[in-house]
Order: C-alpha cells, then structure tokens, then sequence
C-alpha cells in the first residue's frame, strides 16, 4: 500500500511542478507537455526559472534541498525532481 501511496504523491508533486514551471516560463500549454524525464532546460526552464521553482518548492513543501541535492543529474527533470523532494519529505518524517 506504501508503494501505491508514494506513487500518488508523486503525481501529485509533478502536477504542481508543472502548475508551478507553466506560471514561471508564462506557458502553461508548455508546461503541461513536458515528460516526466524531459530535460527542464529544454522546455525553457532556465537558472532563473529553476531557482524560482526551488523556492516555490521549498515553501509548498516546508523544506530546504542542499547543494547536493539541486545538480542538474538530480534535479533537471520532473521526476528526478519529484522524486528529491519524496525523498526529502519522508526524511522529514522519519
């Protein structure tokens, strides 16, 4: 049941995530056809773009990613970054 559950939580982050990228590149149609393993960058998410995404995330979710955790191989994608912020958010918890 755990699995299950995570799994809804994480479409549900990459749902906001995409709310979050279509209001920050102002492209919502953008924005809802990016892939969960679609490279960011390409989409049009800049460093401006990103740092704003993280700020938004870190609020949405009351928590702070480390430097380690923003690298473009953990964080350049919907799910690499959906998955980040489960894993943080779990770590919150334990």
């Amino acid at each position: 049941m755990a699995g299950i559950e995570r799994e809804e939580e994480r479409k549900g982050i990459i749902r906001c995530l995409r709310e979050d990228i279509g209001e920050l590149i102002d492209d919502s149609g953008l924005a809802g056809r990016i892939g969960e393993h679609d490279l960011l960058e390409l989409a049009g998410v800049d460093s401006f773009v990103m740092i704003n995404l993280i700020l938004r995330v870190e609020q949405r979710y009351g928590l702070t990613l480390a430097d380690g955790e923003l690298q473009s191989e953990v964080v350049g994608t919907l799910g690499g970054l959906a998955d980040s912020i489960c894993t943080k958010r779990k770590e919150d918890k334990a």
